[in-house]
């Protein structure tokens, strides 16, 4: 059989994510808050449970962290336009970006495969207290999809201190995972968000 005759290749659309670091004296700014997180309101949340981390709201760096993401948001639209032309509004409507939360994970917690609210979410690796690449599932950040096929596949992010103050956005329907560490007593910090379509008249 002759390999020569002409052919060509067509590849699926599909939407992908983006990261990119924080400037460091926003990251510096939202470490601060981080760590101090605990005084700030609780947000319970569906995954809200036993084993599962503590959710606390952003409140001091709220403005400048929100400036921030409205930036990433204009990047991610600009390599993957579309996502929210969702067809069924007889009108376009704006974003609101929500209330940004730190979540603070501890030695053998774990974040349940899930997906978000929103048109578009993020997280922000803000504390990395163990390198995920020396034991294989421990802390990494995990993202699962569906293929043309119909076979489940998924994008692992092994993780660790160079990741900090990276921001990573992402289709709020995708679903991601955060696996459990060990042997480390100190706390896994980050931040995550939604952005989504303003309903207000």
């Amino acid at each position: 059989m002759s390999t020569k005759n002409k052919y060509s290749v067509h590849n699926f659309f599909n939407y992908g994510y983006i990261k990119l670091k924080l400037p460091k004296p926003l990251y510096n700014k939202l470490l601060d808050e981080c760590l101090n997180a605990e005084k700030n309101e609780k947000f319970a949340t569906g995954l809200s449970a036993e084993g599962v981390p503590g959710h606390f709201f952003i409140e001091k760096c709220y403005d400048e962290l929100i400036s921030f993401v409205r930036s990433a948001h204009e990047l991610y639209e600009k390599n993957f336009p579309r996502l929210a032309d969702i067809k069924v509004l007889t009108n376009n409507l704006s974003y609101k970006y929500g209330r940004p939360w730190v979540n603070l994970q501890k030695q053998n917690e774990f974040i349940p495969c899930h997906n978000h609210d929103g048109i578009f979410s993020y997280s922000i690796w803000m504390k990395i207290p163990y390198d995920s690449s020396k034991q294989k599932f421990s802390g990494n950040f995990h993202f699962m999809y569906l293929d043309v096929l119909g076979v489940t596949r998924s994008e692992t992010h092994t993780l660790s201190k160079k990741d900090e103050g990276t921001l990573v956005m992402f289709p709020s329907k995708l679903n991601h995972i955060v696996y459990p560490y060990y042997k480390n007593t100190d706390t896994r910090i980050a931040i995550s968000g939604n952005i989504m379509l303003d309903a207000r008249i």
